[in-house]
């Protein structure tokens, strides 16, 4: 029953069934992201909520979450269903007792015993009056605690791959359990009726024909003769090949695997296919031989195995949760240094770039201060020029001192220093004048007259 591996979950999680919840009918390729999502949605008015563990469950062909409250459930709150991949999820949680269902428990169990509230109240030491109280207000708020109690059972038509909409036979079969457990203050007509409310299809059909052979069967019977048409007929024989053959699936966690493991063989030793005392021992021969372990868990395992101590239930999925802590944090860590190594690889290519910037620039600007060392200081901005040079060695182009300076004017490094001026600013520079003569640059010199011809 569902509710039972609720709380046998809870238990063994260490928290209060009171405050969980079991989700059922997750597909298997629902990823975390998609399913708390689906369950913030449909949640989120009971406040925050802990995904402790999944186990995939063959039954249902589906998967079953475990989900912890930060508080005790709030009935009026909780949903029914969840909508999500695949159809609506199923959500199971433990039934409320109310004080008015203790008190009509211990009434029924008073005239089963035969006994009197007088004779109880008299032995109890408790005034009459009392107890008559309490009996009135019970009677008084039964019919409001049961209309608000009701809830409408899931759909089950009996076909072997449900509609959307429909429960399998296990689902529907664990709610309807329950719910028959909290009516047992109603009438057995009103039983019937809830429990044909949620049939369709050959289920109704089977019952209508039970109900038309004997009108007096009660609902539990109902429920009886459904279970064993719809229910598990797997033999003890198979239920012990899938304990057996049970391992761990591909992307699933080694814990999620620990905790499907030990449904099968808790269902197995319900069935009589397996001994109690053997559970340990298979367990840890399971984990060993049909699961995915890191080197140091197992290690640990191996030893417990050599030595005859097999861990048990609680104590192999404490190991496992270690060692899923240990390689979470070991894989935190590399991604971090990666990290790490990516900056550093995208930046030791900028610094070369801006090295071999700032090397180049140095370049340039000694290359720069050469060709100015080069041209002397005739080149600076406003110095005078070769040509200017050539006319101040003589009054004009017939001078004395006219010919020596045309030659200086030409001469190898003047011409180089007029090249290098083409690479300097311009600014501040005077412009050459320009020397009589012919355009290949040659001065007509005229013989001085001589003093005879005068």
């Amino acid at each position: 029953m569902a509710v039972a591996m609720l709380q046998d979950w809870c238990r063994w999680m260490g928290v209060s069934a009171r405050r969980g919840l079991l989700v059922l009918g997750i597909p298997e390729d629902c990823d975390e992201a998609e399913l708390h999502a689906s369950l913030e949605a449909a949640l989120w008015p009971m406040g925050r909520f802990t995904v402790l563990g999944k186990v995939f469950r063959e039954e249902d062909n589906a998967t079953a979450a475990l989900v912890e409250l930060d508080r005790e459930v709030d009935y009026a709150l909780v949903p029914r269903e969840i909508p999500g991949t695949g159809g609506p999820w199923s959500v199971v949680f433990v039934p409320r007792c109310s004080g008015e269902e203790f008190l009509g428990r211990v009434f029924r169990f008073l005239e089963q015993q035969g006994q009197t509230v007088e004779s109880v109240a008299g032995a109890l030491g408790l005034g009459l009056r009392r107890v008559c109280w309490l009996r009135s207000v019970g009677q008084a708020v039964q019919p409001w605690v049961e209309t608000v109690r009701y809830q409408r059972l899931g759909v089950f038509s009996g076909r072997d791959r449900p509609f959307p909409g429909e429960d399998s036979f296990e689902t529907w079969l664990d709610h309807t359990a329950d719910m028959l457990h909290v009516w047992q203050g109603v009438s057995e007509r009103e039983r019937r009726r809830r429990l044909l409310e949620g049939l369709r299809g050959t289920a109704l059909q089977l019952v209508h024909g039970l109900l038309a052979e004997n009108p007096a069967r009660t609902a539990q019977d109902c429920l009886a003769a459904l279970t064993r048409v719809f229910g598990d007929t797997e033999s003890p024989a198979t239920l012990r090949v899938k304990c057996l053959t049970a391992q761990q699936q591909s992307g699933e966690r080694l814990s999620a695997f620990v905790l499907r493991l030990e449904v099968l063989l808790q269902k197995a030793v319900e069935k009589g296919a397996l001994a109690r005392d053997s559970l340990d021992h298979l367990r840890l021969r399971q984990v060993l031989t049909r699961a995915n372990l890191i080197g140091p868990l197992d290690e640990a395992l191996r030893k417990l195995r050599l030595v005859g101590r097999a861990p048990t239930f609680l104590e192999m999925l404490g190991l496992v949760r270690e060692s899923e802590a240990w390689e979470a944090s070991l894989a935190g860590s590399e991604r971090a240094q990666a990290g790490e190594g990516a900056d550093a690889g995208t930046s030791a290519p900028a610094d070369a770039r801006a090295t071999a910037k700032a090397e180049d620039d140095k370049a340039q600007e000694q290359e720069a201060s050469e060709d100015r060392g080069q041209a002397g200081p005739s080149e600076a901005p406003g110095g005078p020029t070769p040509a200017h040079m050539g006319n101040a060695s003589g009054a004009g182009p017939g001078g004395p001192g006219g010919a020596e300076g045309l030659a200086q004017a030409r001469h190898p490094e003047a011409e180089e220093a007029e090249e290098a001026e083409e690479f300097l600013p311009q600014e501040g520079l005077k412009p050459i004048p320009e020397e009589s003569g012919n355009e290949d640059g040659d001065v007509e010199m005229s013989p001085p007259e001589s003093s005879s011809d005068k």
